[in-house]
């Protein structure tokens, strides 16, 4: 494996972002009662940029190019791609350097993330905002889902619930989400779940003590939902 910190070219076969501009089946919210507002990003090659970038898949309030920087998910691993100044673990990224657990990420001179992989059984990794910086959208963290999210108490859960008795795994399959927990008894709108079961847009997950649902991010999303 390569040096975290090592720049190399990106490989010739890595599809182009056309598609770079997301689509509603491939980006989501998810609110959690007393913990936030989540982005669930679905896309292999997900863009940051600054508050003009109109089709970054992630936009901050800070002063960073429309297309600052792209992170690629090959096969399990986790690729930064440079377009604007950045650094990884404060070493300049010239093409681009693979992202480690635990990876700090600089764009420009002020903006700081921290990208994660809590668990080596899911290939999804988190970002999380270290700075001041944050999307215009109110967000907790954003999550760049490859097949599952895991919710819940653990260190190894992506989105940590400390408040929760346990876990529930959000799997990601072809465009579809389900819900399913190992031991916590869950509804659907109401309905008792057996085994794993399909969430569609809105739908509300309820247990003895959680309360979260997702929906599509469309420009008539609004701030709702989430109680802290």
């Amino acid at each position: 494996m390569p040096s975290l910190t090592k720049t190399r070219a990106m490989p010739t076969q890595r599809p182009p972002a056309a598609g770079s501009t997301s689509t509603n089946e491939d980006r989501f919210l998810l609110w959690i009662d007393g913990v936030g507002a989540f982005l669930l990003l679905t896309r292999q090659a997900v863009t940051i940029g600054g508050p003009t970038a109109a089709d970054a898949d992630i936009q901050l309030l800070a002063s960073l190019s429309r297309k600052h920087a792209t992170i690629h998910r090959d096969d399990g691993n986790y690729l930064l791609e440079a377009h604007g100044p950045t650094s990884v673990d404060q070493r300049p990224v010239i093409e681009s350097a693979e992202l480690r657990d635990g990876a700090e990420i600089s764009l420009g001179p002020t903006v700081r993330l921290a990208f994660h992989r809590p668990t080596v059984l899911s290939g999804s990794g988190r970002l999380s905002f270290q700075s001041d910086h944050r999307p215009s959208r109110s967000l907790d963290g954003v999550v760049l889902v490859a097949d599952t999210c895991l919710l819940g108490p653990g260190r190894d859960c992506h989105i940590r619930c400390p408040e929760w008795d346990d876990s529930v795994i959000l799997i990601h399959r072809r465009r579809d989400w389900l819900v399913r927990s190992p031991r916590l008894s869950l509804e659907i709108n109401g309905k008792r779940l057996r085994g794993e079961a399909p969430i569609t847009d809105g739908q509300i997950v309820t247990g003895s003590d959680l309360r979260f649902h997702i929906e599509s991010l469309t420009e008539k999303s609004s701030n709702r939902g989430v109680q802290r």
